[in-house]
């Protein structure tokens, strides 16, 4: 029985140890998520605010369609960003002036990201009901195509930014613990960097890989990304505006040209070589406009607004092909707005029905 007894206790022991050092692991990481990117060390399961902080603000705001506030989500790259364009400053005033009442915009758009991204971030926001979401894609996902065909990955993860958000994703709102995430993140990251070369930069591409542009794979990706979000869309009762976007290229622009600022924009932010050869970018948005057309035409969002044809061209609009002045900003959202108050003037109420 002694000898019995000994072998329990040091089993006891143990296990004890073990489980202290898995409760160790588990606060050293969820201290590493908290110091390194700002995630709730309470709430392991906001994991994707590590990458999109934005979302802390409207997972907490907790939008309803019975809150008697009009909720408006914006999903899109830079140009719905404050920084490169006036178009939340001017929802916001343009709404006051309708009189929509009680209003909130939640700005979920930032630079370089895709509709991968709106995707992952409007599934994130599971419990969230919004009386309009605004979708606005169609340059950046042109550099996606910068790559060799055997590298390209339908969700992006030829990206090192969307191979870790796509491992990371399924944890969003579900995992209770930061642990198993932090060891999946630790694998993936050590892969990433000893095979660094196989990836597409996220903000510019890589010189070498920019004749794989021409090939415009990144059409099929932005539809499955759209689609997949107006079927959320749905089912969630949300009324989604489906854009097209509007490029502006003068038909005499250069590389040296922009530099020297002597295009048809007023401040010349950012060149058309950030996404790609400037052939690809164009074909790309114009495959990707076709895209969303075709969604919008076939009533799969409440609104559909076709600001490739309707937006004004030239340097009182775009400060380059595609961020927008603030003039351009306010015929933009007008055009935005135009059908979701028409349909306010026939229901009465701040959106659709």
């Amino acid at each position: 029985m002694g000898a019995t007894g000994g072998a329990g206790r040091r089993l006891g022991v143990a296990l004890a140890s073990l489980l202290l050092c898995a409760a160790a692991a588990e606060i050293a990481a969820r201290a590493f998520w908290a110091a390194a990117f700002g995630v709730p060390p309470l709430a392991p399961d906001r994991i994707l605010e590590a990458w999109y902080p934005k979302l802390a603000r409207a997972e907490s705001a907790a939008p309803s369609r019975d809150n008697g506030i009009f909720d408006v989500l914006l999903l899109g790259g830079s140009v719905l960003h404050p920084r490169w364009g006036r178009v939340p400053q001017e929802l916001r005033r343009q709404l006051d002036d309708a009189g929509v009442g009680e209003r909130r915009i939640f700005d979920l758009g930032e630079i370089a990201q895709t509709s991968r991204d709106s995707l992952l971030k409007y599934e994130a926001l599971g419990d969230a009901r919004f009386d309009l979401v605004v979708l606005y894609h169609g340059i950046n996902e042109t550099r996606a195509n910068n790559a060799p065909a055997d590298l390209f990955r339908p969700d992006y993860a030829h990206y090192e930014w969307y191979e870790m958000l796509n491992a990371m994703a399924p944890h969003h709102g579900a995992s209770r613990l930061a642990l198993p995430y932090t060891l999946e993140y630790a694998a993936l990251r050590l892969r990433q960097l000893s095979s660094a070369e196989r990836y597409v930069p996220l903000h510019r591409p890589n010189e070498a890989w920019l004749a794989h542009g021409s090939t415009l794979r990144s059409a099929d990706a932005l539809r499955a990304n759209l689609a997949a979000i107006l079927a959320m869309a749905r089912e969630r009762g949300d009324p989604v505006l489906l854009m097209t976007f509007a490029l502006h290229v003068p038909d005499d622009y250069s590389a040296e040209a922009f530099a020297a600022k002597h295009l048809d924009y007023t401040r010349h932010v950012t060149p058309l070589e950030r996404w790609g050869l400037p052939e690809n970018v164009v074909a790309g948005v114009r495959a990707h406009n076709s895209v969303v057309r075709s969604l919008g035409q076939a009533g799969k969002a409440a609104f559909f607004v076709d600001q490739a044809r309707l937006m004004p061209r030239g340097a009182g609009s775009f400060d380059d092909a595609c961020h927008l002045t603030p003039e351009g900003s306010r015929r933009f959202v007008e055009l935005l707005l135009a059908p979701v108050l028409a349909e306010q003037g026939r229901t009465g109420r701040a959106g659709p029905s």
